[in-house]
């Protein structure tokens, strides 16, 4: 029998998926008693699934009212990419000193696989490989705050992500960008890895924006 707790991750992976998908909409009211339903398993899961994506930021509650997924705003997109970019940034700088050779080559791995996915159109395959990217860099921070804080804004703004790049950049686009981080860390310059970072996440605020 599943633990309770891996209950409310099957959710929260269930509605994560569904939204990137567009089985569910931005706007959209998640209703518990349907997801219990559709899941086959209690409603209790549910609702502590629902509360951590509310403190996550891919939902809101509205009292009396329900749950309803995050409308994609300018503000919205604006607050959840600069605020990535500085605390990613800053993770990956702490962690420069940890990588190894072998770590550089697996980022160039995952990079193959992203473009391959880009190229491919696989839209949750690619957002998914690009998470991989990210997470790989950023965990080897010794700053486990920056770390859970980065964490908590990634489905956040994978979210807005997979509406709009396919409009904002090519596959070729995508794997400069990526490039760029890498030979950051190949070059030990946590200070340019920091900055590339924050422009990486502020440079695509900025074209998500001009599309709302």
């Amino acid at each position: 029998m599943l633990e309770k707790s891996t209950y409310r991750n099957h959710v929260i992976d269930y509605l994560y998926n569904s939204i990137l998908s567009g089985n569910i909409n931005h706007g959209d009211r998640i209703v518990e008693s349907l997801v219990s339903k559709e899941l086959g398993i209690s409603r209790a899961p549910v609702r502590e699934a629902l509360r951590e994506l509310v403190a996550e930021g891919i939902l809101i509650y509205k009292p009396q009212v329900g749950y309803f997924v995050i409308e994609i705003t300018k503000q919205q997109v604006l607050n959840t990419y600069e605020t990535r970019g500085v605390l990613e940034g800053f993770a990956a700088r702490t962690a420069i000193n940890q990588f190894t050779e072998e770590d550089i080559d697996t980022l160039y791995e995952i990079l193959d696989n992203m473009e391959k996915l880009a190229f491919g159109n696989k839209h949750i395959e690619f957002i998914n490989t690009g998470h991989q990217f990210h997470e790989f860099i950023f965990t080897k921070s010794p700053n486990n705050e920056a770390v859970e804080f980065t964490k908590k804004l990634s489905l956040k703004s994978h979210i807005f992500f997979n509406r709009y790049w396919m409009k904002i950049y090519s596959p070729e686009n995508i794997r400069k960008r990526h490039e760029s981080i890498i030979l950051s860390i190949k070059n030990k310059d946590g200070r340019k890895l920091e900055e590339t970072i924050r422009e990486h996440y502020s440079s695509t605020a900025r074209k998500i924006i001009n599309l709302l």
